[in-house]
């Protein structure tokens, strides 16, 4: 494992983050355990050679919650029994990540991502494929975590006999940069927090990179991936119009019985403000089927009024 230097843009990304989540800040906080903690991984860690492992406290108590690992293997042979049976020669490569099992309860750590059946009915094995999330995607219990000790970012498996075969696979594959592991941990007093850990993958797989990562402290409380800063639930927002806004799909909804003379205006993560119409009617749709997949802030304006809401498109 070696440390290595690297040029980032990292900080003026996290401070306009910082400064957004203030923008939509109406009201502190209730909680004083409402804060991010960061950390900057100072230099980069890099794995690149096989063997190399990372060891990540997330929390900084007294137990890893996370270990990084680069692997590859090179196994295979033949066996003979009156006549000659070639037994594949396999090349595996592989970014791993070993999760905290059950220091203080069974999966105490997980990782958000999916998993993938490989191979056929009659002969099958899993594999726990983390994803490999945007800047920007709100880290909640509405994302799928799994809790499988043993995870793999990314493998290649080249086989060598008669003719050449190659099966590769995992969100990051084959490159990935600035991207991050959506995860969620125990801490000793069986409380669950959610974070993110930003890794590059680069030279075909072969090499990860551990830039910085961070947690939130309030218990069960979301977190944006890249951000340093409190995120700001609409809860946080008095809300002056009875109104309910909700998304399905593509398409987000609006009912409200105070449309007349009702504004409705969306604006992206960037404070961006993309959507600006007045309601026709107490139910009403709006398509976002031309507008990325991200989060998104609904705001309902009429007389001095208000109401907001986040939502999150797919």
């Amino acid at each position: 494992m070696k440390p290595k230097n690297r040029v980032s843009d990292s900080g003026n990304k996290l401070l306009q983050y910082s400064l957004l989540s203030a923008a939509f800040i109406t009201c502190k906080p209730n909680s004083i355990l409402s804060e991010v903690i960061y950390h900057d991984v100072e230099p980069d860690v890099v794995l690149d050679e096989n063997g190399e492992q990372y060891f990540l406290n997330i929390n900084s108590d007294e137990f890893d919650d996370f270990k990084f690992f680069n692997k590859s293997i090179l196994f295979g042979g033949y066996w003979t029994s009156g006549s000659i049976y070639y037994i594949p020669l396999v090349l595996e490569q592989r970014i791993n990540v070993f999760m905290r099992g059950d220091v203080y309860s069974p999966n105490a750590a997980n990782i958000a991502g999916e998993m993938a059946t490989i191979g056929t009915t009659f002969s099958s094995f899993h594999r726990w494929l983390p994803s490999a999330l945007e800047s920007g995607l709100l880290i909640s219990e509405g994302m799928i975590f799994q809790s499988a000790y043993y995870q793999c970012m990314h493998y290649r498996n080249k086989t060598y006999i008669f003719s050449n075969y190659s099966s590769y696979g995992g969100a990051w594959y084959p490159e990935s940069i600035d991207h991050y592991l959506g995860v969620k941990f125990k801490d000793a007093d069986e409380i669950i927090h959610y974070g993110w850990i930003r890794c590059d993958v680069k030279d075909d797989g072969r090499t990860l990179v551990i830039i910085d990562y961070a947690y939130e402290t309030e218990p069960d409380y979301p977190i944006v991936a890249g951000d340093t800063a409190h995120y700001v639930g609409i809860k946080s927002i008095e809300n002056s119009i009875d109104a309910t806004v909700y998304n399905f799909g593509k398409d987000i909804y609006i009912l409200t019985e105070t449309f007349q003379n009702t504004e409705v205006v969306i604006s992206d993560l960037n404070g961006k403000q993309i959507i600006s119409e007045v309601l026709q009617s107490n139910i009403e749709s709006i398509s976002m089927k031309n507008y990325p997949a991200g989060i998104y802030l609904v705001t309902l304006l009429n007389d001095g009024n208000r109401f907001g809401k986040k939502v999150f498109i797919e």
